[in-house]
């Protein structure tokens, strides 16, 4: 192995995992990376929970489980602090064969790897998807050579650069861009119920109770729903007992592709999830996750709210009564549903893996790789 060339990346390492919103914007640079550097090498050190198995699953990159469990209690904090001291030393000569930059992908998966990183004096980017910075993040920002973020509005008191790029896009969102159908004006419409990679309970269970409610808009409404391996057949005898047409999956790797194809995406409001509703351009009906203590997920919704391009229903609200609600006033008012998509897509950032692969070169010429030799 040769260290890269002084205008390229040659090896870049990727801290992080829990959910495909801590992992997608890592895979759409490492894609990106192969791109503009033929021949690079990105390796990313993440969790062995099952969902990153699905996540990347055929992208062909090169990954290292960490027995790293997320920490809860006093007992998972001890756990979580001997996990971490056991993975660091093994991390640390990994990262001395030679690599460019190291990224945080944010989430508890993300801290061993960034202090190895920063104890080679490898340059330190961490990434930032939601409104209000995680806790990790928090933690690691006095360390990091930069964090790019994907909000105007989010505030991060010691980094010592902090910069807007957007949130990354995968490969396959940015070709879901560029096949996207012109907006629909047909009596039929499509709403997608997406809960993130592991789905969410919640959702799943509003539109459950609301679908006998909605019947008038049966013949309007073409289903497709993202409901977790937890809720599949449940969602899927729920659509057919009441007559709905519907496709139901556990998880989908297509899933933007389906986005692109719809005219309303009902959901949580993870950052990466709002990066590719702006980028394609879908209006959202945004059900923040309630039991995050900094509330992230609600300050992303406010910010998408604010555009014009999205509605806010609590939690607690979401009722049949909401949905048909929305559905009345958004779905089928063409008027609305296209200044929301045109606000929406105000806030889209395309540019945002170049953006920070940019960053990484100019951080690696600026602090040359302490360890470069063949092997």
């Amino acid at each position: 192995m040769t260290a890269g060339s002084a205008d390229g990346l040659h090896a870049l390492a990727f801290f992080g995992g829990g959910s495909g919103g801590h992992l997608f914007p890592g895979i759409s640079i490492a894609e990106r990376a192969r791109e503009r550097f033929p021949g690079s090498r990105a390796v990313f050190f993440r969790t062995s929970r099952a969902v990153e198995e699905k996540v990347f699953a055929g992208r062909g990159l090169e990954t290292v489980p960490l027995r790293i469990g997320a920490p809860s209690g006093a007992a998972g904090w001890l756990r979580y602090s001997l996990e971490c001291a056991e993975a660091e030393p093994m991390i640390r000569r990994e990262l001395a064969r030679g690599f460019d930059v190291a990224f945080g992908l944010g989430g508890y998966a993300s801290l061993p790897g960034i202090l190895a990183a920063r104890i080679l004096g490898i340059p330190v980017v961490l990434l930032e998807q939601n409104a209000v910075v995680g806790r990790v993040n928090r933690l690691l920002a006095p360390l990091a050579s930069a964090v790019a973020c994907s909000f105007e509005t989010t505030s991060l008191r010691f980094a010592s650069r902090q910069i807007v790029t957007g949130n990354p896009l995968r490969r396959e969102v940015i070709e879901a861009v560029q096949a996207a159908r012109p907006v629909s004006s047909a009596q039929v419409k499509t709403v997608l119920v997406v809960g993130g990679s592991q789905g969410a309970g919640a959702i799943n269970r509003a539109v459950q109770d609301a679908l006998p409610r909605l019947l008038e808009f049966r013949e309007n409404i073409y289903w497709i729903h993202v409901a977790g391996d937890a809720d599949k057949d449940g969602m899927l005898e729920a659509y057919r007992k009441t007559g709905w047409r519907a496709d139901v999956h556990a998880f989908t790797p297509d899933l933007p592709r389906l986005m692109a194809c719809s005219d309303l995406v009902v959901g949580r409001a993870g950052g990466t999830t709002l990066s590719e509703i702006a980028v394609l351009g879908i209006p959202s009906v945004l059900v923040p996750y309630p039991h995050h203590r900094d509330q992230h997920q609600l300050r992303n919704a406010e910010a998408f709210v604010r555009s014009g391009g999205a509605v806010l229903i609590d939690e607690d609200h979401l009722t049949s009564e909401s949905l048909l609600r929305v559905l009345k006033d958004v779905l089928f008012a063409p008027e609305r549903l296209e200044a929301m998509r045109k606000s929406i897509q105000a806030l889209a950032r395309p540019d945002a893996a170049d953006a920070i692969l940019n960053l990484a070169v100019e951080l690696k010429q600026q602090c040359p790789p302490a360890f470069a030799f063949s092997s």
